[in-house]
């Protein structure tokens, strides 16, 4: 992560604590991380059309902090800063027969704004967001193996910088004071994050947030 990278978060979060401070409604700030399956989908293949092999998700994570800011009782919108990792891997038998895999990571800094509702359940509640996504790549990754003899990294030349997804998630409150919440979550770019192929990332896991700062 570069020294601008930081720059930018910085800024970002005197943003919100300045706002924090001055909103009267509810305000609540937390930290997540999240564990996903992570896919390049559309013509990841013919990218691949060089090899005979199945292209699948992978595993990914990201970290971050999530600002709440209530509009009623049962709305809110979000905010959320945050690193995700997204890409996929790619398997094929070798010409000695045997198998072997290759990997693409792409490293994004996110910035997810969505729109929640609280719905009210017997106990408890569930939170379901839905919004888009800006996301910029910092770096990129392809891990090469050495039984295949293509050489696909020249490839990773033409990913995008930019990517923009939807995003949708849902939230469920795992101990008594809240402050803990269990959420799923999936996204899918809108356009595509390659220069000469069709390319979209999805990811879709789990996430942990923990609730720091809550003002009412």
């Amino acid at each position: 992560m570069n020294v601008k990278l930081y720059r930018y978060l910085i800024i970002i979060l005197l943003i919100i604590s300045s706002v924090a401070k001055s909103q009267n409604r509810e305000f609540i700030i937390g930290s997540l991380i999240g564990f996903y399956g992570i896919e390049n989908k559309g013509e990841i293949k013919d990218m691949y059309s060089q090899s005979n092999g199945k292209v699948w998700g992978t595993g990914g994570i990201s970290a971050g902090l999530n600002v709440k800011h209530g509009f009623s009782k049962n709305s809110y919108g979000a905010l959320e800063i945050r690193y995700i990792r997204k890409g996929s891997i790619y398997e094929f038998i070798s010409s000695t027969g045997m198998g072997a895999s290759e990997s693409i990571h792409l490293n994004y800094f996110e910035i997810p704004l969505s729109f929640g509702l609280t719905i009210k359940l017997k106990k408890k509640h569930l939170l379901f967001e839905a919004g888009l996504a800006y996301a910029r790549m910092f770096s990129s990754k392809m891990v090469i193996s050495s039984l295949n003899p293509w050489d696909y990294s020249s490839k990773l030349t033409g990913f995008k910088r930019n990517d923009i997804s939807y995003v949708a998630i849902i939230k469920y409150p795992v101990i008594r004071n809240e402050k803990l919440l269990l959420g799923c979550r999936f996204s899918y770019s809108l356009l595509t994050i390659h220069s000469l192929y069709k390319l979209y990332n999805m990811d879709y896991g789990v996430e942990l947030y923990y609730l720091i700062i809550t003002k009412q």
